[in-house]
C-alpha cells in the first residue's frame, strides 16, 4: 500500500499544475533582474505528501512554471509560496530598463510587476508576463 501511495503522488506531484492553483506571482524588478514570489495552493493529497516528505519535492513544479525563463535559480521552497531569483531578464536602454514577455506554463490569477520606483501594474488569469519598461 505505501509502494502505491508513493507512486501516485509521485506522478501527481510531476504533472505540474493539477495539483497546485497558482494564486499570485509578483514580480519585484531590481535594474535587470528580478525577484519572483509565487504563491500557490495545493490539493489536500500533495498536502500531505509535501508535509511527510518535504517541500523540496515542489522544485520541479516551480522550475516548470518558469520554463520560458532562461537564466532563473529557485531561492527558496515552502508550503505556499517559492521564491524565483532570475538574472538579467531586462536589457538597459539609455534612460530605462526593457523587459520582454515570458509564457508561464500554468495560469496565475494575479501577476503583479513591482517596478524600482514603487510603482506597480496587475494582471488578471496571466499565462505570461507583459511586456515593459521601467525608469533606471
Amino acid at each position: 500500500m505505501s509502494l502505491f501511495w508513493f507512486s501516485a503522488s509521485n506522478d501527481l506531484i510531476s504533472n505540474g499544475e493539477e495539483y497546485l492553483h497558482f494564486n499570485q506571482f509578483s514580480m519585484r524588478f531590481q535594474g535587470t533582474d528580478v525577484v519572483i514570489t509565487v504563491s500557490y495552493d495545493m490539493d489536500m493529497f500533495s498536502s500531505i505528501y509535501i508535509s511527510l516528505l518535504g517541500t523540496h519535492n515542489l522544485e520541479p513544479a516551480i522550475e516548470n512554471l518558469f520554463y520560458d525563463f532562461e537564466n532563473f535559480e529557485v531561492l527558496e521552497i515552502g508550503r505556499n509560496n517559492a521564491v524565483v531569483f532570475v538574472k538579467d531578464v531586462s536589457r538597459k536602454n539609455d534612460e530605462y530598463y526593457l523587459y520582454d514577455a515570458h509564457d508561464l506554463n500554468g495560469t496565475v490569477d494575479m501577476l503583479t510587476m513591482v517596478f524600482p520606483d514603487g510603482s506597480s501594474q496587475s494582471f488578471m488569469d496571466a499565462s505570461s508576463t507583459e511586456p515593459t519598461f521601467y525608469y533606471v
